[in-house]
């Protein structure tokens, strides 16, 4: 044996009884170590528990309504907007009605002032808006509007020239008339207001004899004519679109709806104009004048009152929908020959032209006779 091996397996022997001796001690240390405490009776009732029903009905309630409330907004997101479409575009095509304590030299002044109220505190301007506001996606209303300005000017320059002052047509009125006509780009509100002040002094003017005030018999015949010459005009145009119908044409293009909304407006304008006159007029006592005229109101009022959800121009071959275009287009007609057929009436016969221009001689002659 290798002298250098006899000590180690000597330490290796000491130390195997050294352990021997500690062994019995570490048994006797473990079996002192106190035993882990038992569970609480509450923790083992939990580890059997089941859920409870009423609690998993509000878990899927709160998970739907969540579900919900998630696909809500994002529907909300994005039919918000075509909703502001389609509640941005208000037509006000109810009957003018001027208040009973309000006193008006000329009714036709008064129309004129509360149609452009409506459209400054209704819908507001649609062409003046923004390309991000709903307005500015429309086209009925911005057709609406344009033709109503429009006729208003026509039917203001007409008064002007029934109330001359100097020979020249009235100040307030001429400048009405232009401030009614559209600027392409340039704001519509200040324009309107000062159109209506200007109408406002006028008629004011008028009501304490300041300026000459036009009777409504005057103005009747030459709105008349203007009248049916808007009904000729907007059938024209009516009839370039139905004529340029291409086949699938429901719903209406927009140069369709914008020729049906400009035919509506001015039919509107002439409606309210014409009733106005009417009311106030004192010598309209023939029978056959006075039926006349319930006919041309009853025309333009059928014209102005159209309102279609969706304007519609369809084939002659259509059966679900009608052809709003020719409908409009009909009842321009009808209000055009109406609106004829009592200026032709209201014009002096030649029996009375010949029978005045005599007695304007004889007075002449007696006047004459009578000079020293």
């Amino acid at each position: 044996m290798d002298k250098s091996t006899a000590p180690r397996k000597k330490r290796r022997k000491v130390m195997a009884a050294a352990a021997a001796v500690k062994l019995p001690r570490a048994y006797e240390e473990r079996e002192h170590v106190p035993a882990p405490a038992a569970d609480p009776t509450h923790f083992i009732s939990l580890d059997y528990a089941e859920p409870s029903p009423i609690m998993i009905g509000f878990q899927k309630g709160w998970r739907a309504l969540k579900r919900t409330l998630k696909i809500g907004a994002v529907m909300a997101l994005v039919g918000a907007y075509p909703a502001a479409v389609v509640l941005s575009s208000h037509i006000n095509d109810k009957p003018v009605g001027i208040p009973a304590e309000q006193s008006w030299a000329v009714p036709g002044i008064a129309v004129a002032i509360h149609k452009i109220a409506r459209e400054l505190e209704g819908a507001g301007w649609a062409s003046n808006r923004p390309v991000w506001h709903p307005q500015a996606r429309l086209t009925a209303l911005p057709a609406w509007q344009a033709g109503t300005t429009e006729a208003l000017s026509q039917h203001v320059k007409l008064i002007a020239e029934l109330s001359p002052y100097e020979g020249a047509p009235d100040s307030d009125l001429a400048a009405a008339s232009r401030l009614l006509m559209e600027v392409p780009g340039e704001p519509m509100r200040p324009r309107l207001t000062a159109a209506a002040e200007a109408l406002n002094r006028f008629d004011t003017r008028a009501s304490r004899g300041l300026a000459m005030r036009p009777m409504p018999e005057e103005i009747m015949p030459e709105e008349l004519a203007l009248f049916a010459g808007w009904a000729a005009e907007d059938r024209a145009a009516l009839s370039d679109r139905i004529n340029a119908l291409q086949e699938g044409g429901w719903p209406a293009s927009k140069e369709d709806i914008a020729a049906f909304y400009r035919a509506k407006a001015r039919a509107h304008v002439a409606h309210e104009m014409f009733a106005a006159n009417a009311a106030k007029a004192l010598t309209l006592t023939d029978t056959a004048v006075l039926v006349a005229a319930d006919r041309v109101e009853a025309a333009w009022e059928r014209a102005a009152k159209m309102k279609p959800l969706l304007v519609s121009n369809q084939s002659d071959s259509a059966v679900l929908t009608p052809n709003h275009l020719a409908s409009m287009a009909y009842f321009l007609l009808e209000a055009e020959v109406a609106s004829r057929h009592l200026i032709a009436l209201m014009e002096p016969s030649a029996a009375d032209e010949v029978i005045e221009e005599t007695s304007v001689a004889q007075t002449a002659g007696d006047a004459e006779i009578a000079l020293p």
